[in-house]
């Protein structure tokens, strides 16, 4: 790594290095919490006869001095070690390393270099005490020749072993080269860290979980540097932007690196050291975070270009435009805070030429990148530029630059009624519902009379959008769409026959037949819509291939929801391939991954989900400001369905932390239901009552997915509380989604309710099956076929198929059923098989969805419920507070409890409930 790098990369003057974060430990322990792999060769090759030490390398602040203190502290034999330090440069005086053992040599010693070099030795061997000794060497660059003597002669004679931490080799005393050619000293490079270890130096420093947008933007704030790390959580810390809510960390906002005063004086110091022209070109990428290489290089020479690139100051992309910007954004942050107005305009204009560029012929990058520039500069976008910006950074998951951008049209240009509905679109993915109404409808009535057909359409389909996720507005958006309709067949009245005004007036009707479609699968009446949406979606005009495609990814959802599973993940992988014609930041590309997500989960692929969570493009910091949440959702939801409760609420409380703060596509209450169902599955009650609570508390969530999931993880939560109304919810949503069509969902619905279930409920279960597709939906058939048969052989094959699919929980309903069953027809062979897998399970699963009833007496669902609270130690009047019954009640059932299992205590009930 170039010195121009480790210059700008330095962090190390940022902070007081014996500072402790309260209650956490020292810097130290972070800059190596993820290094074991590194300090592990440290101590091995000190524990090598041949070696004669080893030479730590890397930039500064990545943990090279920390680095050493530990393993020394780690050593097993208790050396004896001495911290020796040389000048800054080779001038420093004889024997400077050793000066504070040069007073207390005898005077005999002192009379030559040799007696010098045996003194220090024999003095060192004295001190030790028959310990091995270890010799710490920071900044051996400037030892002196003396001191460089000294040091050989006591590692050859092998009276101390070396630690040295250097940058890089070059540093070392030239007689120190040689060991490193011949491998007499060992080299153990240190990297800055990758994602996954800055998350670990995170949680070590940090000591709970994190938000995945809060790793994510630290990790690209600090570039991997472990000392610029925690400067930037100190500073966050300071300015109250780092916060914990709920046992999890986030950030309330983006990242303030402007006020971390430690880093600037770091950055000024290394700023007079570049050139005037490196400067420039700093100052210009600060103001406009990225520039096409092409254009940077026709305004500065190439060859420094090509210098601040190999040096690591400047990052090029490998896109066709190769997109330029600075490698370490704290440095632009810092920068561009220093720049008057003044001054960033005239950057801007040295970098524009005097030549504003048209809207039409840029790219999403390039309109955003000339509006940040504009912006900064205190420039007015016109209004097509900032029409373009606002939309752009809509599809990038920024929506306050595009309001800021969109704040810049006025009401009497033409780009008005389109500015607002950028703005509802930005405060729509901000979950601000009524203000994205309220900005959608600020318009005039001859300014909608005034729009063209294309617009008209986009105008409605804008209000409707705003509409529906606004409280109660559902009903009205069939309304404005029914009013949308009858302006465009005012329109095409009037209309001439001419195919651009056809083809204008068409491109108008597949908006609004969009707007629709969408409409119907927010309501969950996908079995209105399928026919057109299968018509829309076969469309091969390639001038019609995003309208096509948008149709498809709809047509995903509703195969999805109405028992075609497998139909929809085939549509799934053809969209996949179409999509790769449009450009990668589409915004359509989003909604189809979040549909593709849904789509296997619904088959019960939830491993499928996971791989596709963590494949294709990462998403940005900023995007994870809007997206983290969403995606840790996602996650959580999968390890969810698949039983695993404890890693869910891994992702699941991040998620909810997010949610709590900057709340997105009313996805808080479905996170709320979903982190209840988790604790449930762990037989946590208090938690789950807290969070179902809030659920409670929190309103509806929007579209009929996000609804009937945040309805049917409330009521499984519940059911596996033991409460008996759960099961009736369940079964009652079930025949609602029959009588749609929606085979999936009632499906899942009548599964969940069917624990200790009743053979009507099992033969409702294997009607529904009936109508689907896939193995989620054989599962279900042949539990519903097993439980109503009582056959064990029935109940193992259908395990077998929960095991294909790695639900754990369902695994395990399957197991204990085909034990009781097998008890009861005396099939002591598949008893055996059944108790050895349940057996495995009660390893795996905290709590057994389902518990052999064996010769037991069998309780009621309320006196399950309330005996598994009451053996996870919840007191008698919280139980009652919890389900919503007298303390008396509660009394009575653990009676009955107590009498049915002949226990005496609550402590007897966690293993037998």
């Amino acid at each position: 790594m170039s010195r121009e790098m480790q210059r700008w990369g330095d962090a190390s003057k940022a902070f007081d290095p014996g500072k402790k974060d309260a209650g956490t430990g020292s810097h130290m322990q972070w800059s190596v919490a993820a290094r074991g792999r590194e300090m592990a060769r440290v101590k091995d090759a000190l524990g090598r006869p041949e070696v004669l030490g080893v030479v730590i390398t890397g930039a500064q602040g990545v943990g090279k001095s920390s680095m050493g203190r530990l393993v020394v502290s780690s050593l097993d034999n208790d050396p004896y070690v001495i911290h020796l330090r040389s000048a800054s440069t080779g001038e420093g005086a004889p024997y400077s390393c050793f000066s504070f053992m040069l007073a207390r040599l005898p005077q005999k010693y002192l009379a030559s270099p040799t007696g010098i070099l045996q003194g220090i030795t024999s003095l060192i061997r004295e001190d030790a005490g028959g310990r091995d000794v270890i010799l710490v060497l920071d900044n051996p660059g400037g030892t002196d020749e003396m001191s460089t003597g000294v040091l050989m002669n006591i590692l050859l004679t092998g009276a101390a072993r070396i630690i040295a931490i250097a940058q890089q080799p070059s540093d070392l005393p030239v007689d120190f080269h040689w060991f490193l050619q011949e491998g007499r000293l060992a080299e153990v490079q240190l990297e800055t860290l990758g994602h996954e270890q800055t998350a670990e130096v995170l949680a070590t420093m940090l000591g709970h979980r994190m938000t995945a947008a809060l790793v994510s933007r630290l990790h690209t704030a600090s570039g991997g540097n472990p000392l610029l790390l925690e400067s930037l959580v100190a500073e966050q810390r300071a300015a109250g932007n780092l916060v914990l809510l709920n046992s999890v960390w986030t950030l309330r906002g983006d990242l303030m690196v402007e006020s971390a005063h430690g880093l600037e004086e770091v950055v000024r110091a290394r700023w007079a050291k570049e050139s005037p022209e490196a400067r420039e070109i700093v100052e210009m990428l600060a103001c406009a975070r990225q520039v096409p290489l092409g254009r940077l290089a026709a305004v500065y020479d190439a060859k420094i270009l090509a210098d601040m690139e190999d040096s690591g100051l400047l990052a090029v992309d490998d896109s066709p435009e190769r997109w330029t910007s600075l490698r370490q954004q704290y440095v632009a942050d810092i920068v561009r805070s220093w720049l008057t107005v003044p001054r960033r305009r005239q950057l801007r204009a040295t970098l524009l030429d005097g030549r504003e560029p048209d809207a039409a012929d840029m790219s999403e990058q390039e309109v955003l990148s000339y509006a940040a520039l504009s912006q900064d500069a205190q420039v007015p976008l016109s209004p097509s530029h900032a029409l373009a910006a606002a939309g752009a950074a809509v599809r990038h998951f920024d929506p306050l630059f595009a309001l800021d951008c969109a704040e810049g049209i006025r009401r009497d240009d033409p780009q008005w009624v389109a500015g607002q509905c950028r703005k509802a679109e930005a405060l729509i993915l901000m979950a601000e519902y009524d203000k994205a109404l309220t900005v959608v409808e600020d318009v005039a009535p001859e300014q909608i009379d005034a729009l063209p057909a294309r617009g008209l359409a986009a105008y409605f389909a804008a209000r409707g959008n705003a509409m529906r996720w606004a409280h109660g507005g559902a009903e009205e958006a069939a309304a404005v769409m029914k009013e949308a309709r009858e302006r465009l067949a005012a329109i095409r009245d009037r209309a001439s026959d001419g195919p651009a005004v056809q083809e204008e007036l068409a491109a108008a009707e597949r908006r609004l037949d969009l707007e629709e479609f969408v409409h119907a699968a927010y309501l969950g009446n996908y079995k209105d819509v399928i026919e057109a949406l299968e018509t829309a979606s076969a469309d091969q005009d390639p001038s019609h291939l995003e309208h096509s495609l948008a149709c498809a990814v709809i047509l995903i959802e509703a195969y999805s929801v109405t028992g075609r599973e497998t139909d929809a993940l085939r549509l799934v992988d053809f969209v996949g391939q179409r999509m790769e014609a449009l450009p990668e930041t589409h915004g359509l590309r989003n909604y189809f991954r979040l549909t593709a997500f849904c789509a296997n989960l619904l088959a019960g692929q939830w491993r499928s989900c996971l791989r596709m969570l963590g494949s294709g493009p990462l998403a940005s910091p900023s995007e994870l400001q809007y997206r983290g949440a969403a995606l840790e959702l996602a996650v959580g939801l999968a390890n969810l369905f698949a039983g695993r409760g404890a890693k869910a609420l891994d992702f699941l409380l991040p998620a909810v932390a997010q949610l709590e703060h900057r709340s997105v596509m009313g996805l808080l209450q479905l996170a709320y239901a979903a982190t209840a169902f988790a604790y449930a599955q762990l037989g946590d009650s208090p938690n789950a009552y807290s969070y179902l609570a809030m659920e409670n508390d929190a309103g509806k969530s929007g579209s009929f997915l996000s609804d009937r999931g945040r309805e049917f993880c409330s009521d499984m939560a519940r059911r596996w509380l033991g409460e008996p109304e759960a099961r009736e919810r369940l079964i009652t949503a079930a025949r609602e989604d029959l009588a749609h069509g929606r085979y999936t969902t009632a499906g899942l619905n009548v599964v969940g309710a069917t624990v200790n279930g009743r053979d009507e409920d099992f033969r409702l279960m294997e009607e529904i099956a009936g109508h689907r597709q896939g193995p989620l939906a054989r599962l279900s058939a042949l539990l519903a076929k097993g439980c109503l048969a009582h056959s064990p052989r029935i109940m193992m094959e259908a395990a077998d198929l929960a095991v294909s699919l790695e639900l754990d929980a369902m695994e395990a309903r399957c197991v204990a059923l085909a034990l009781d069953y097998s008890r009861s027809v005396s099939d002591h062979t598949t008893l055996r098989q059944a108790q050895a897998r349940l057996d495995r399970l009660s390893q795996l699963l905290v709590e057994l969805p389902v518990v052999p009833q064996g010769n037991a007496p069998l309780l009621t669902e309320r006196e399950r419920q309330i005996a598994r609270m009451a053996g996870h130690g919840v007191s008698n009047r919280d139980i009652a507070k919890d389900i919503g019954v007298s303390v008396r009640t509660v009394e009575g059932h653990l009676y009955q409890v107590f009498a049915k299992l002949s226990v005496s205590s609550r402590r007897d009930l966690l293993g037998l409930i």
